[in-house]
């Protein structure tokens, strides 16, 4: 064989091994997945509080899991799964809510990332919204499609796209949300006030942070001064933050930023000095809250005030369940004062009961009433009139 043509055919395999190894790093490459999309991603900047959920370390959680694994139900509809087929709850990993800075009173966001499944979920909001008699109307948001009750303007409105995220919100500030999400505009992550505060609170299942804008700070110190409190350390936050971090203990975290270290430790005594006074309250130590305020430890660290408190997961677990069950036992509101009020087996035993002319539950009945009857009035029914004093006679001796 030549050179030449030696030489032409060791050039030419080079070329194809080069041109394969080129093409199977491209097929590696498409076939990579994109990185899943985070629900910080879709926060908008400028936010006034931002929480989130790392839902499988919850659900990993002997404390948090039982919550988790509940059958969820739609209020006058049933479960979940029987109204839509399935629950749109199982497959998400993270959740993130946000209300922002400036906006009207009860605006919030709602963002759940996971395995979405954009068309059921569309469909399964509309028939929730047909069975309660509105009409729902689905529309494209950017990379998005969103279904609202046209019937009920302002309520509210799903928007998901395929693989996700989900948001609920309302309004303006749904579609600043999907902006957030398509990139049109910053997000509150992972740069800002936001995330200098969540540094300083560390990684957490569940994380909260408020950030404070210069006009609220100044709003709150003009309430302060017209409070007498002008001179409260509280004029100093400019963030603070809580968060939860699960294991073989379950450790809570919460810091506040202040504008200088002097403020910060005369807020840090304070808190001190409150928690001491709630920790001793009859109502905080029966619900077994008490002991775990007492070791709260709550320490100024230059212009950061740190409260540091640890628990076991055995621990956590009976003081969320005592909470849930107190919340539980909460009763409705009381009926209107003209609504007839049923006898009850705790009622006093000499109460009256039958009486047409009894008060209305909420009226207030001062000893001296019940102890002196009206002379005008009839006993009740069934009950002896009462003994009537004597009156003397004017001619007797």
């Amino acid at each position: 064989m030549q050179t030449r043509t030696r030489d032409g055919l060791i050039l030419l395999l080079v070329g194809v091994l080069l041109g394969g190894g080129l093409a199977w790093l491209l097929g590696r490459r498409q076939e990579t997945p994109p990185a899943a999309p985070r629900a910080l991603d879709a926060v908008p900047a400028g936010a006034l509080l931002v929480a989130t959920l790392d839902l499988p370390a919850l659900r990993a959680s002997p404390a948090f899991a039982p919550f988790l694994r509940e059958e969820r139900e739609i209020p006058g509809l049933g479960k979940v799964r029987d109204v839509c087929g399935f629950d749109p709850v199982a497959a998400l990993t993270e959740v993130a809510i946000g209300i922002p800075a400036a906006g009207e009173g009860g605006d919030f966001g709602l963002v759940a990332a996971g395995a979405a499944q954009d068309e059921a979920l569309l469909a399964c909001a509309s028939k929730v919204i047909e069975a309660r008699g509105g009409q729902p109307v689905v529309s494209t948001l950017g990379s998005f499609r969103a279904v609202r009750d046209s019937s009920a303007e302002g309520r509210g409105e799903i928007a998901v796209r395929p693989g996700g995220p989900i948001l609920l919100g309302g309004g303006a500030y749904l579609r600043a949300m999907v902006d957030a999400a398509d990139g049109r505009v910053p997000a509150v992550g992972p740069s800002g006030a936001h995330d200098d505060i969540a540094r300083a609170v560390g990684e957490g299942a569940a994380r909260v942070t408020v950030v404070l804008t210069p006009e609220q700070r100044a709003e709150l110190g003009r309430e302060l001064a017209l409070s007498g409190a002008g001179r409260s350390p509280a004029a100093s936050i400019r963030a603070a933050g809580v968060g939860v971090a699960l294991g073989p203990e379950i450790a809570v975290h919460g810091v506040v930023l202040c504008d200088a270290e002097a403020p910060c430790a005369e807020l840090g005594a304070a808190l001190r000095a409150a928690r001491d006074a709630r920790a001793g309250d009859l109502a905080t130590r029966l619900i077994g809250l008490g002991a775990v305020l007492e070791r709260v430890a709550i320490d100024a660290e230059g212009k950061a005030l740190h409260a540091r408190v640890k628990l076991s997961a055995e621990e956590a677990g009976a003081l969320v369940d005592r909470l849930s069950s107190l919340r539980g036992l909460r009763q409705p509101a009381p009926p209107p004062a003209a609504a007839p009020r049923l006898p009850r087996d705790d009622d006093a035993s000499d109460a009256p009961r039958g009486d047409a002319g009894a008060p209305p539950p909420d009226a207030v009945i001062t000893p001296r009433q019940r102890a002196k009857p009206d002379a005008g009035a009839p006993p009740p029914d069934g009950a002896a009139a009462p003994p009537r004093r004597a009156k003397p006679d004017a001619g007797a001796p």
